[in-house]
């Protein structure tokens, strides 16, 4: 379940939760510097067809950077709009039976 930082916000803790709060993700490589936004309901979707785990704990160990192949690159949430545009999103079915069992 989401966390509450000190004004009353929910700070989410699974990929779906940084979809259903519109956030997405930003990754930035320390390595060569490139950076990119992932659209949240996108990168769940991946981790969904993988059946990985989506708790963000376990999303950097998964990411590798494009440009010189870096493992286990930083996650940070970001408002910002998604650069990262080739990940398909979930069908509406699919989003519907997920936010569904989010509700119950």
């Amino acid at each position: 379940m989401a966390r509450y930082d000190a004004d009353g916000g929910q700070v989410p803790t699974t990929l779906f939760e940084c979809a259903a709060f519109h956030r997405s993700l930003k990754v930035h490589c320390p390595t060569c510097g490139r950076e990119a936004v992932f659209h949240g309901a996108a990168l769940w979707w991946l981790f969904q067809r993988k059946h990985w785990r989506d708790h963000l704990d376990y999303v950097p160990p998964r990411m590798r950077c494009t440009g010189c192949g870096r493992r286990g690159i930083p996650v940070r949430l970001s408002r910002e709009a998604p650069t990262m545009v080739h990940l398909p999103l979930p069908d509406d079915a699919a989003w519907k039976r997920a936010v569904s069992r989010f509700r119950s």
